[in-house]
């Protein structure tokens, strides 16, 4: 039971999302993702540009050729759209990755993608999902599973039990603080 009102608790991607009935992949993403209510417009226009045969493992906020947009890891390809309508966007397939470099500094991180045809960067990714992307991105090209302590799915496991009320509002607390200190 969570001790803030319901009234005044914000609503939660997935109850902000609801009303758009995407699909669970895209859903599962956008709730993982670090953002909030400005980049659900986006989640939403995403789901017109993916195909039926690919899965939306990961997705965040990043900028590109400085134009703000979701930088998107598939089963298949890793995406950037942007905000914008004409904005630059780029999809690469996964078999065409040569590397992924990241860094994180302070509270950002960027992610380069190395193609045999030049890179691609991606800078003001919050936290580490920019390094969380690349694991993923290694592994699926690797055909491994992806790595079971992804912090942000673990949270959103957590919040999912909090909310069914398998686990206490303070129990919550106590997990997801771990977390975030391994973040």
């Amino acid at each position: 039971m969570s001790l803030i009102p319901p009234w005044l608790r914000p609503p939660r991607v997935r109850e902000r999302l609801a009303s758009y009935h995407l699909r669970p992949d895209v859903l599962d993403a956008a709730a993982a993702m670090a953002s909030d209510q400005r980049s659900d417009i986006y989640v939403v226009r995403l789901e017109a540009a993916l195909t039926d045969s690919e899965t939306v493992l990961r997705m965040m906020d990043g900028r590109h050729a400085r134009v703000m947009g979701l930088l998107v890891l598939t089963s298949e390809r890793i995406h950037f759209r942007s905000r914008r309508r004409t904005g630059p966007n780029f999809s690469v397939p996964l078999e065409e990755v040569r590397a992924i470099e990241t860094y994180t500094r302070r509270s950002t991180g960027t992610v380069r993608i190395i193609t045999p045809y030049g890179s691609l960067t991606v800078d003001q990714i919050l936290g580490r999902q920019g390094e969380m992307l690349a694991a993923d991105a290694q592994a699926t090209i690797r055909g491994e599973p992806l790595p079971e302590r992804d912090p942000l799915r673990l949270l959103a496991k957590l919040r999912l039990l909090r909310d069914s009320g398998a686990i206490s509002a303070a129990e919550f607390e106590i997990r997801t603080s771990a977390i975030w200190r391994e973040i």
